[in-house]
Formats: C-alpha cells, sequence, structure tokens
C-alpha cells in the first residue's frame, strides 16, 4: 500500500458510495495525514477541529462543512464527530454538465462555514447526509436510487454555494504531478523511517537541489520534510507505545530519533502530551510483548 493512501472500497458500481461516521477522542486523537482517488464530504456534528488540505490549515466548528476533492493531501486534528461522505465522480457521469464542472472542488470553496448567508445550504447538505446514512444503514427497497437523489441534491446546493462551475484545473493537475513526483520518497520514508534520513538524502533521491526539494515538499505535502518526518515517527511510536511493553527510550531509538529528550519535545508538539502520557491512559490496549 502506498504511504498515506486510502484503499476503500465504495459500494459497488451502481453506487459507489461510502458514509459513516468517525469520532476522534482519547482513544484516537487524530486522522493521520493521507489522500484518496474519491470525493469526501465532511459535515462536523460535536466539537472542534483543526483540518489539513495540502498546504493549508483550517479551524472548523460543530456545523461546518469540508469538500475534499480526490488527491487532496489531508489530516484532521482534535476532539470532534463528524459524517463523512465518500463517492467516486462517476456518479455524477450522467448529470448536466454544470455537475461534472464541479469537479475538482476550487479551493476557495473547500470550507462552509457557518455563516447566516450559507445556512441554508449548510442545512441542505446536513439533512441529505443524515437521509444518506440512514438509508446506506437500514436498505429499504430502492434505497440505491434514493441516495443517489440524496446526493444530487447534495451536489446541488454545493454548486448553488460557490455560484460558479468553473475548476481548478491547471492547479488540480499540478498537485496531481508533484504527489507522483514524491510517491517514491514517499514510499522509502514508509520502509525505511528508523533511519538516518537528510534533507540531501531526499533531495538527492528526486534528483532536485536541497533548497528546491524543501520548497516543492512543503508546498506539496503542507509540512516541512523535517516535520513530516517526524509526524511519521510520532504514529509509528504511538502504536508501539499503545500495543507494547517496551520502554519508551527503546521505542525512540526504533523509529528513528537518536535522543530521547528530542523524541519527547516532537511527541508533545504533534500528540499534545509526552510519551509517557500515552501509556498511562486508561484505555491504552497492553499487549504482552514476545519479542
Amino acid at each position: 500500500m502506498e504511504p498515506f493512501k486510502e484503499i476503500a472500497q465504495l459500494g459497488n458500481k451502481m453506487l459507489p458510495v461510502k458514509i459513516f461516521i468517525t469520532e476522534l477522542n482519547q482513544t484516537c486523537t487524530y486522522v493521520p495525514p493521507h489522500w484518496h482517488d474519491f470525493i469526501e464530504i465532511l459535515y462536523l456534528l460535536e466539537g472542534e477541529a483543526k483540518i489539513q488540505i495540502n498546504n493549508s490549515y483550517y479551524d472548523i466548528k460543530s456545523g461546518e462543512i469540508i469538500l475534499l476533492n480526490s488527491l487532496d493531501v489531508h489530516a484532521v486534528y482534535g476532539f470532534s464527530k463528524y459524517l463523512v461522505l465518500q463517492f467516486d465522480t462517476s456518479i455524477a457521469t450522467d448529470l448536466p454538465i454544470e455537475f461534472n464542472k464541479l469537479f475538482p472542488f476550487n479551493d476557495d470553496d473547500k470550507i462552509i462555514k457557518q455563516n447566516k448567508n450559507y445556512i441554508d445550504y449548510i442545512e441542505t447538505i446536513r439533512y441529505y447526509m443524515e437521509d444518506i446514512i440512514n438509508k446506506y444503514n437500514q436498505k429499504p427497497p430502492g434505497y440505491e436510487i434514493d441516495i443517489r437523489g440524496s446526493i444530487y441534491k447534495i451536489l446541488a446546493s454545493i454548486i448553488a454555494y460557490s455560484q460558479t462551475t468553473s475548476k481548478n484545473e491547471l492547479s488540480y493537475k499540478k498537485h496531481k504531478e508533484n504527489l507522483k513526483r514524491l510517491e517514491k520518497l514517499l514510499r522509502y520514508i514508509d520502509e525505511h523511517y528508523n533511519e538516518n534520513i537528510t534533507i540531501n538524502d531526499a533531495a538527492s533521491m528526486l534528483n532536485f537541489a536541497p533548497n528546491y526539494f524543501c520548497r516543492f515538499f512543503k508546498n506539496t505535502m503542507g509540512k516541512t520534510f523535517l516535520e513530516y518526518l517526524n509526524f511519521y515517527r510520532c504514529s509509528k511510536a504511538e502504536i508501539l507505545i499503545n500495543t507494547t511493553n517496551k520502554p519508551i527510550t527503546e521505542i525512540a531509538l526504533m523509529v528513528g530519533f537518536s535522543s530521547v529528550a528530542y523524541f519527547n519535545r516532537v511527541y508533545k508538539k504533534y500528540k499534545g502530551h509526552n510519551p509517557s502520557y500515552e501509556r498511562k491512559k486508561d484505555n491504552i490496549v497492553q499487549i504482552k510483548d514476545n519479542i
């Protein structure tokens, strides 16, 4: 599996759709950066969250909506509960041309904030997303047709909200090309994150000058190379802390940190608490270390 690429089965050919609720709490505090080949719409039901979309970050509160294109690198942080609707763009193939022109979503339209001018659009989208999840779970006769109809009404509301049918096609293609160029490096990080990987090493792998590589990586991934590498290592460390009895010092070395003090600082920066607190949480899963 390619690093950070989500692979999901979206229903079937007749209804390429998936809908579910995600909750971030003390057990699962974030959804790490990833992308996928389908459209995703998030509706924040409870709490507040920080959303990363490519190289931008947004503070989102309950009642607001996020629109994500395929290949958008995105992540969610903060205790929150949100409704997720995923679907393939093929669902709009037979619709009038203005629907197909909607994809990819314009960058300026990806966050639908709570605003009295937008409340009708938000309420319409929320209503039909809740209608979809009810029919998706209950599967009454003809539910596939009903769900398609609800998705079309959601898309119509998004078109009305954006007041445009133009798409930022050039930017979208450029981002797709940039991700493709980073694919080799991201796969290498996934396999060698516990080794010493310098900026020069990473730049050389892509035949980039180091300074250009740093700008290219941040513009594409929304983080500097070091931030990305440290975040990835901390994510691996979190798994080891929660699923083994290995000492924190050993885990720090296992995931690529040469200094335990530095590991503690970086871990707290990304997770909001130090590694020892992670292990003390009441909901931790203790698994006997067989190694």
